[in-house]
C-alpha cells in the first residue's frame, strides 16, 4: 500500500496547503498521515486552548478521512527555541515508522515556524535508510503565510506539479470550517472563498477546474504514483 505522509507546522496548514491531495490519496488506496508540529496557540499553553486546538484538528481530519494523526503540541512561535537535534529525531522517527512514498512539507516562506519545519524536513527526508522508500519530497502552498515574501528578495512559491482536486474542493472547504479559531469570515486566506479562488486559479495554469499545487524538492522516480 501506498503512503502520504503530510508534515504541517500548524493546525489548518494541512487543510490549506494539502487538504485535496489528502483526500486524493485517499480514492487512489493510499494510507495517509498528518504529523502537526506546532499548535495554533503560543504561550502559555492551557489544557483548555490544547483541547480547543486537538478537538478543531480531529474534526477536520475526518473529512479528510486521514488514517493517523500525530501531534507535537509545540507553541507556536517557540520552535526555534526548541532542541533542533531532538525535534530532527523526532520527526525522523514518525518518518521511519510510516515509512511514506510521498512526503509533503512546508515551503519555506515569511512564517518563522515553516521556514525551520521546512529545513528539518530536508534533513529528515535526504535518501538514506529511515527515508529510503520516500519516492517524492514536494513543498505546499500555504496561502497565509506563502503570499507575503518579498518578491525577488526571498524565495518565492512556483509550483511545478498540480494535482486535479476538482473532486475534492468541497471537502477541503469544509475541513477548513472545522478551524473555527482561525477561519476567518472575509476574503482573508483562511476562508472558504479564498480556498475556492485559489484552487480555481492554479486550475486554470493547467486546465483543471480545481487544483492544488506543490513545489517537487526531491524526486526518485519520475512515474506518476498519484
Amino acid at each position: 500500500m501506498k503512503k502520504l505522509l503530510v508534515i504541517s507546522p500548524h493546525p489548518d496548514d494541512e487543510v490549506l496547503g494539502a487538504g485535496g491531495i489528502l483526500l486524493k490519496a485517499k480514492k487512489k488506496g493510499f494510507k495517509t498521515k498528518v504529523l502537526t508540529i506546532s499548535t495554533n496557540f503560543p504561550e502559555p499553553i492551557t489544557k483548555k486552548r490544547l483541547d480547543i486546538s486537538l478537538k478543531e484538528s480531529k474534526q477536520a481530519h475526518k473529512i479528510l478521512k486521514v488514517d493517523k494523526s500525530v501531534y507535537f503540541n509545540i507553541p507556536t512561535l517557540t520552535l526555534s527555541r526548541q532542541s533542533i537535534p531532538n525535534l530532527t529525531s523526532k520527526i525522523s522517527y514518525e518518518i521511519k515508522q510510516f515509512n511514506p512514498d510521498i512526503v509533503i512539507i512546508p515551503f519555506p516562506d515569511r512564517h518563522q515556524d515553516h521556514k525551520l519545519v521546512f529545513d528539518l524536513c530536508m534533513t529528515v527526508t535526504r535518501p538514506k535508510s529511515s527515508a529510503k522508500n520516500i519516492k517524492i519530497v514536494a513543498c505546499m502552498e500555504i496561502p497565509s503565510a506563502t503570499y507575503y515574501s518579498a518578491p525577488s528578495i526571498e524565495q518565492n512559491f512556483y509550483p511545478n506539479w498540480n494535482i486535479d482536486i476538482s473532486d475534492n474542493i468541497k471537502n477541503k472547504a469544509k475541513a477548513l470550517t472545522k478551524y473555527k479559531t482561525t477561519l476567518s469570515k472575509n476574503e482573508y486566506a483562511r476562508s472558504k472563498k479564498a480556498i475556492y479562488s485559489l484552487a480555481s486559479f492554479r486550475g486554470s495554469q493547467v486546465n483543471f477546474k480545481y487544483a492544488e499545487s506543490f513545489y517537487i524538492v526531491r524526486m526518485q522516480s519520475e512515474k506518476s504514483i498519484i
